[in-house]
């Protein structure tokens, strides 16, 4: 089976408990990350370390995209909990399974469920093939620039945005999206569904062709996952207090 699991934000114990409830067996299962795996939660490594055991597979948030900058120098450091990442003995190696990360993943149905794309925030409505996209994105060094790059930055981050792709810092529920700008998935016309994380305000969500699963585990909220191949939600209880 394929799952896909909402923003993890370092609560390693809830991750546990998702796995245990799915029955995850990594010799025959894939559980993929839609981003910010990391930062937030109390224990960030343990949970990049329980993840890279799992097979280490997902998409890059803005929440890897900030450690990575801010590891490397290239943006200041903000109150994060990634004092146990980037002291590890083996930090390099880590971050280096972040940086490597794609911004945007195709994920075909071909075992049974909906073909899916992956991906942190949303995808542009100017980005009227997502494959071409991903074609482009597999050509590019992973460097700090490339982590900046407008693209990156859409993907990662997106919840309101205008037809045009303009995306605005709005992050409260999508009814409330600024006059001109929409919820980037009321733009999506793309037949596949688009599974994401990072809009915790929003939480888990079913749409037409969307599927939400930030469900703010780290403020208390369930840790969500989904099923690919059986279209069945799983959920866990935030041990956050």
């Amino acid at each position: 089976m394929r799952w896909l699991v909402g923003d993890v934000h370092g609560c390693v114990r809830e991750l546990e408990d998702l796995v245990e409830a799915i029955g995850f067996d990594p010799s025959r299962d894939e559980l993929w990350c839609v981003g910010d795996l990391i930062n937030g939660g109390p224990d960030s490594l343990g949970t990049l370390r329980l993840w890279q055991a799992l097979g280490g597979l997902g998409v890059i948030g803005n929440h890897e995209v900030y450690t990575l900058c801010a590891h490397s120098g290239r943006w200041p450091r903000k109150r994060d909990t990634l004092d146990d990442v980037y002291g590890a003995p083996d930090a390099e190696a880590l971050l280096a399974s972040l940086r490597a990360l794609p911004m945007l993943q195709w994920l075909p149905g071909d075992q049974g469920g909906p073909d899916a794309w992956a991906v942190h925030g949303g995808v542009s409505p100017q980005w009227t093939d997502l494959h071409a996209v991903v074609a482009r994105q597999a050509a590019l060094v992973h460097d700090d620039d490339w982590l900046e790059s407008d693209e990156v930055s859409f993907a990662t981050r997106a919840r309101c945005c205008s037809a045009e792709g303009q995306r605005h810092r709005y992050d409260h529920g999508p009814e409330g999206c600024p006059e001109g700008f929409s919820p980037w998935d009321a733009l999506y016309r793309g037949e596949a569904m688009v599974v994401h994380g990072h809009w915790a305000r929003r939480g888990h969500y079913r749409g037409q062709r969307t599927i939400g699963l930030d469900s703010g585990c780290v403020y208390g909220g369930p840790l969500t996952a989904w099923c690919q191949q059986e279209d069945r939600i799983v959920q866990v209880p935030s041990r956050l207090q």
